[in-house]
């Protein structure tokens, strides 16, 4: 019964590996001159600069902080990925997207890999293969390969980081880096990562638990400094007014809905609501009502409500968390032999 189950499990992974890898190809079909107006192409912009010696976070200096004018609002990383490709030949659009679209794709089949592995972890995977498939075939995850966003590079590593908080905090801590390091919408989560991290130190008296989370956030924070250090030596300001952009720009089209705005003593009372519900949501967590997983989807949720501005591309860090935190809605399925155990100690 069991080698039958984990056959069933086995044939329909390999299934949705596969319709994961020809979705993903018939929108390279499309080609790759529609990408030019995409965030994508302006991360090889930006690398080219970089493989020219010029600081791509100058250009802001002196310009609107309302208009959108295609800032690089990422940290550097994907930049430095982007001039290394240019230095090793990728010299052209096309060239660089040749090699990003198969990376692009290993991402995101590992993010379905994470998903699977914390299902099968709570003894669900049936469970864990309706997960996967609609974190891979669904349509948010549809729309980031169209563009090519970097989006699932910058959720693979959070996925791993919350999958390790209660084993190797230090690994949980530097993977979460790695995802600021990539795109820094995981921001807005790490409260909730450090206080995953406090609650798996309760057991150490104060002043250890206060130490390990500051060197967990001193981890945490290694690649994302060590990496903009260059920027921050030769236009901190610069550097500093892309990083803020997102917050002072103009709605534009993006965040329509939230066009609705209660205005409380001159300030826009939308971004006070959604202040006023993340800190209860870390409060809950706080008082150990919560996991990371479901404090990480409410935030999201709340992010996604509320900010000012949104894009499509927000929603798949959503439909991932809510995913993930559906797999502790229920309590860990329990094997034969331990049911056998439960009822013998019951009898007894």
């Amino acid at each position: 019964m069991m080698k039958s189950k984990t056959t069933f499990l086995l044939i329909l992974g390999i299934t949705l590996v596969t319709s994961t890898i020809i979705v993903h190809h018939a929108w390279w079909l499309k080609g790759t001159e529609r990408l030019t107006s995409e965030d994508i192409y302006h991360v090889w912009e930006e690398g080219k600069k970089i493989t020219k010696h010029l600081n791509p976070y100058t250009r802001i200096i002196g310009n609107s902080l309302r208009e959108n004018s295609k800032y690089p609002t990422y940290l550097p990383l994907s930049y430095y990925f982007a001039s290394t490709l240019n230095n090793l030949g990728a010299q052209r659009f096309i060239d660089f997207m040749n090699i990003w679209k198969p990376i692009n794709l290993f991402f995101h089949l590992c993010m379905g890999v994470v998903t699977f592995n914390i299902y099968y972890q709570q003894r669900k995977p049936i469970s864990g293969i309706i997960a996967c498939s609609i974190l891979l075939l669904g349509r948010w995850s549809a729309y980031i390969v169209n563009v090519q966003h970097l989006e699932f590079a910058a959720i693979f590593p959070i996925l791993l980081a919350g999958q390790q908080l209660n084993r190797r905090p230090k690994l949980s801590a530097l993977m979460f880096g790695l995802s600021l390091s990539v795109k820094h919408v995981g921001i807005v989560l790490l409260p909730s990562f450090l206080l995953g991290l406090k609650a798996n130190s309760s057991s150490d008296n104060s002043i250890s638990s206060r130490k390990r989370i500051l060197t967990y956030s001193a981890v945490a924070l290694i690649i994302p400094v060590i990496i903009s250090i260059p920027f921050l030596l030769d236009q901190p300001s610069g550097f500093l007014l892309n990083m803020i952009f997102s917050t002072t720009r103009e709605f534009g089209d993006h965040g329509k809905a939230t066009g609705t705005r209660m205005i409380l003593t001159g300030v826009d009372g939308t971004r006070l609501i959604m202040l006023a519900l993340i800190i209860m949501n870390w409060l809950a967590q706080a008082r150990e009502k919560i996991n990371f997983w479901v404090a990480s989807t409410l935030t999201l949720l709340i992010f996604l409500q509320f900010n000012a501005v949104v894009f499509a591309q927000y929603y798949i860090w959503l439909a991932t968390f809510l995913l993930i935190s559906c797999a502790y809605l229920t309590p860990r399925q329990s094997t034969p032999e331990n049911s056998t155990v439960r009822d013998q100690h019951l009898i007894q």
